[in-house]
């Protein structure tokens, strides 16, 4: 799992611009907001991408790569301003280690039935095989 720490793309006086994602399609922005010690998602999409990007707090995420069964269930701390990325068939579960707020990126809508078409949710990912 590689984390992005996003940094200002410009700076003077006035403030700064900070760039998150070039180049993506990007269907629905989420904004998310977890007390500490709150689990969510352990789940997976098929189709969709999704960045999330750490605004405020600390959060640990635990991914495994679903498609490679020698994949291990990974986890890393992310601190505020740095993003990750889940691609499709990437179990994903993000627990508030502070109170926390983040942004979410995806390429699929929320809108009507879509999302939870593609959303698949796994209990106990140590012992989950596709």
């Amino acid at each position: 799992m590689e984390i992005i720490k996003i940094k200002p793309a410009f700076e003077d006086e006035r403030g700064s611009i900070w760039d998150f994602l070039t180049d993506e399609t990007v269907h629905h922005i989420g904004f998310l907001i977890s007390k500490k010690g709150s689990i969510r998602g352990k789940h997976f999409h098929k189709e969709q991408k999704q960045y999330t990007l750490v605004q405020n707090g600390k959060i640990k995420v635990t991914i495994k790569n679903l498609q490679d069964n020698n994949s291990e269930v990974e986890t890393k701390e992310l601190n505020k301003m740095d993003m990750v990325f889940f691609p499709p068939y990437m179990y994903h579960s993000i627990e508030a280690l502070e109170d926390s707020e983040c942004l979410i990126f995806t390429s699929k809508s929320r809108k009507g039935s879509g999302y939870e078409e593609d959303t698949f949710r796994i209990e106990d990912i140590n012992s989950f095989k596709i």
